[in-house]
């Protein structure tokens, strides 16, 4: 029983494999990884992505939180501002705490916010449809979050290959404002 679910989460995990990689490579091996309660997260980084060691991928497990990453990354790098903090949320799980960027800014927390795009809620959007129901409540307004952050102060950056995702948490963990990274959601 263990084993197949752990073949299924493989298999779950493997669309989200390029990003990743990406993200594995351009973070330093002692950063701490804030996960929301979005797709990229819990179908992909918490298989996909193991951090060692253990203590240092936060998620807010139970309940299905959305909102959490942002706050919660913003308390990890307060708490320990020698360490690199990167923050994992989709475009729906981010609006729910967004505007905790302005405390992101007014501390001058290099942090970077990588951002699932997908247009709401994908996870629950998709489950509607596997069942046959037609999505209601699932589709959201996107802002353009590269004006978003730049109305906060933040730097923003669309990542269109895994590569420029890579590329892009790297400069911004050497930037001292946070920076929303988005990227469009592996189809």
């Amino acid at each position: 029983m263990e084993r197949e679910r752990d073949a299924e989460l493989r298999e779950v995990a493997r669309r989200w494999a390029p990003q990743l990689a990406a993200l594995r490579e351009a973070m330093p091996a002692d950063t701490v990884v804030v996960g929301d309660n979005s797709m990229m997260s819990y179908h992909g980084a918490i298989v996909g992505m193991p951090v060692d060691p253990p203590g240092r991928f936060l998620f807010p497990a139970g309940y299905g939180t959305l909102g959490f990453a942002l706050p919660a990354a913003i308390g990890a790098k307060v708490g320990r501002p020698d360490r690199p903090v990167v923050v994992l949320a989709g475009d729906g799980a981010l609006q729910f705490s967004v505007q905790e960027l302005a405390t992101a800014v007014e501390l001058r927390l290099s942090l970077p916010i990588v951002v699932a795009v997908n247009g709401g809620f994908g996870e629950i959007r998709d489950e509607m449809r596997r069942r046959g129901m037609p999505p209601v409540g699932v589709d959201l307004h996107a802002p353009d979050l590269m004006t978003l952050a730049a109305a906060y102060g933040a730097y923003g950056r669309v990542a269109d290959r895994p590569e420029e995702l890579g590329d892009a948490v790297a400069e911004a963990l050497k930037t001292p404002l946070p920076t929303v990274i988005s990227f469009r959601e592996p189809g």
